[in-house]
This record gives C-alpha cells, sequence and structure tokens, in this order.
C-alpha cells in the first residue's frame, strides 16, 4: 500500500467532488464532543508518621444539616413561584411563562439533535459509498443520489456500531461514579484508620482504569474506519462488520499503523493550519455574521411578537433569541464550518481508500507470485 498515493487521490476528490462538501458540511455540523473534569475534596489528613486522625471530620449532625440544607431551598422556590423576581422585573405569571418556554426550547433542542444525529450517519453512508463509486466506475453522484444511497439500514448498522465502540466511555463513567460513591463512603463512614489508604487505593485504580480506557477507546477508534467501511461498502451486518473490520487491521496492522500515524500527523498540522485560517477568514465572518443577522431578523422578530403574548418588557428578546440564536451562529460561523467539513470529506475519503487497497492486496500478492520462472 502507498500512503503516499492515497492522500494525493484523496486530495484530489476532495476538490474535484464537490458533491461531497455538502455531506461534509452536515458531518461538520453534528460533529460533537464532550468534556470532562475532575475535582477533589479538600480533605487533610494529620501530618504525623502513622496518618493517625483525621483533622477535619464531618460534624456528627451532617445529615441534619444537609436535610436543613434542602428543606430552606425548598422554600425559597416555593417563595420564588409565589412571587416571581421583582428584583430583575419578573413576575409570576411571567416566571411560570419562562419555565414552559425553557421546556419547549429543551425539546426543540432534543428533536433537532435527533434529525441531526441520523443526518450525520446518513451522510457518513453517503460520503464512503460516494467516494466508493467514483473509484470503481469513474462517475460522480448528485446530492440527490448521495442521500439517497445514504439512506438505508447500513446508516443504522453505523450508528449501533459507533454505539459498540462508545461503550468504553461508558464503563469510564461507570467506574468514575462507582469511586467517586465509595471515596464518599470512607470519608462519611467514620472509619479513620483506612481512610488515607482506602482513598489513595481507589485514585490508583481509577487513574489505572482511565489509561487502560483511553489506549482501548483509541484503538477502537481506529478500528470503527475500517468497521464501518466493512457494513457500507459489503454491505455486513454489525457483528460480520466487527469481525471483517478486524480481520482487515490484524492481517495489515503494519498498512494500518503507519496510515494511523500519518493521519495523526495530519491532524496536528491541519489544527495549526487552522489557526491560521480562522485568523485570515475573520473579516469573511464578520460578512457573514451580517448576512446571518440580516437572515434571522424577520423569524427572530415573529418570535419576539409571539411571546410577547405572554411575557413583557425585555424578556420576549430573551426568548426570541434563545430560539433563534442557533440558527444565527449556524450561518455567522459558516466559513469555519467549511473548513471542518473539507477536513470530514478528506479523513473520510482517506480511510475509504485505504480499505479499498488492502482489501485488493489479498487479491494482487498471487497475480505477482504467480509468472513464468524463466525461459
Amino acid at each position: 500500500m502507498d500512503p503516499v498515493k492515497i492522500l494525493k487521490r484523496a486530495w484530489h476528490i476532495l476538490w474535484s467532488y464537490r458533491a461531497l462538501w455538502v455531506f461534509g458540511l452536515i458531518l461538520a455540523l453534528t460533529a460533537a464532543g464532550s468534556s470532562g473534569g475532575s475535582g477533589n475534596n479538600g480533605a487533610r489528613f494529620s501530618g504525623d508518621g502513622n496518618n493517625q486522625g483525621y483533622d477535619a471530620p464531618l460534624p456528627g449532625n451532617w445529615r441534619e444539616e444537609i436535610g436543613r440544607a434542602f428543606s430552606e431551598a425548598g422554600k425559597e422556590i416555593e417563595r420564588v413561584f409565589e412571587n416571581g423576581l421583582p428584583a430583575l422585573g419578573i413576575s409570576r405569571g411571567e416566571l411560570t411563562a419562562l419555565l414552559w418556554i425553557g421546556a419547549a426550547f429543551i425539546l426543540v433542542m432534543m428533536l433537532i439533535g435527533i434529525v441531526m444525529a441520523i443526518a450525520r450517519y446518513v451522510s457518513e453512508t453517503a460520503v464512503i459509498r460516494m467516494v466508493d463509486e467514483y473509484e470503481a466506475t469513474d462517475t460522480k453522484m448528485t446530492v440527490r443520489e448521495g442521500f439517497r444511497i445514504g439512506w438505508s439500514r447500513t446508516s443504522w448498522r453505523l450508528f449501533l456500531i459507533n454505539l459498540i465502540v462508545s461503550i468504553p466511555v461508558f464503563v469510564l463513567l461507570a467506574v468514575m461514579a462507582i469511586a467517586g460513591f465509595v471515596i464518599y463512603r470512607m470519608v462519611v463512614g467514620g472509619n479513620e484508620a483506612v481512610i488515607a489508604t482506602g482513598i489513595i487505593s481507589v485514585i490508583g485504580i481509577v487513574f489505572l482504569l482511565l489509561f487502560v480506557v483511553v489506549i482501548v477507546s483509541i484503538i477502537l477508534g481506529l478500528l470503527r474506519h475500517f468497521f464501518w467501511r466493512a457494513s457500507a461498502l459489503e454491505d455486513l451486518g454489525v457483528v460480520d462488520s466487527l469481525r471483517r473490520g478486524f480481520e482487515m487491521v490484524r492481517e495489515n496492522w503494519k498498512d494500518v499503523g503507519l496510515m494511523w500515524l500519518i493521519m495523526i500527523g495530519l491532524g496536528i498540522a491541519w489544527a495549526l493550519v487552522s489557526v491560521i485560517a480562522i485568523i485570515i477568514t475573520i473579516p469573511v465572518v464578520v460578512i457573514t455574521a451580517v448576512g446571518a443577522a440580516l437572515i434571522v431578523a424577520v423569524p427572530g422578530l415573529l418570535l419576539v411578537g409571539f411571546f410577547s403574548l405572554f411575557l413583557s418588557g425585555y424578556l420576549p428578546w430573551i426568548a426570541g433569541g434563545l430560539f433563534i440564536a442557533p440558527l444565527f451562529f449556524t450561518l455567522a460561523f459558516s466559513p469555519w464550518v467549511l473548513l471542518t467539513a473539507w477536513q470530514q470529506v478528506f479523513s473520510s475519503t482517506v480511510w475509504t481508500l485505504t480499505f479499498r487497497e488492502l482489501k485488493a492486496l489479498p487479491a494482487e500478492i498471487p497475480d505477482m507470485e504467480i509468472g513464468p520462472v524463466g525461459d
């Protein structure tokens, strides 16, 4: 396998096959990430050599203190519902309306999230199959044809495969939750002799599991490229796609590892280039932001007028802005979204071409071996 040839071909496809950009934009908009954080409880152990005693034990009536705090919070919430927020100029009726508007916003965002999730896997399937068809027959599909081949059972299989690959993340969250509960029980349990040793042991286990899960997630993330393409290009089920993708990587682990390292290097280079591109395109974003403001002005004013039926003062503008903000930011930052779309299309194309090359290798090797030895 020639990685340089694959990269050059993927670059050519990116710029010559513009129908892929539409699906790249969808992938860029639906790409999502999450981040987490951790903290410490600020507990301090005694400084003597034996670590005997706990300098900051919880009060003996800590349960009553927590119950009293919850009770006071409940009473404060009840007062807010009865009187509203006079300091902010929000009456009781307007507060109720704001709560219903917030619930409606959450519901709308959930529906949009479901639609975007479907669009993501349809687009993933479309890009993979469109590139494969272009390589096989030199035929470029239209956007409409891309949606037609993307809207299939394969997109559902890609979702299931991605869910399986994400299992280690869920395992990590579960382990972190259990470890946090264990530490909590140690602290409040009053067994001072084993608090320090227990907490250190649990934290050590958590960090060890965290390291293992990160490594496993990286490996599964690499394998996912082949799982998806086995399903999309060979029309295999979920289990068969997992088996087929794993076998292909195992049989060609050197080529796969080399391409993976190259893509990591390109990812770092792309991140640096993206920073420069973002700075250069700031004037363009300013122009698109003005255009976005003009586009969302009419629907935004309609929303403000609608919310004025239930709210007064500045509240209708806040509620209308809340609903129209996602559309505004999507349009305003569309140049930067396009940069991400190009990266998504290029990366997907590289792995599709890699899959095709590795798939063809077993058929090429016998041809190279069979032939006249000599006359």
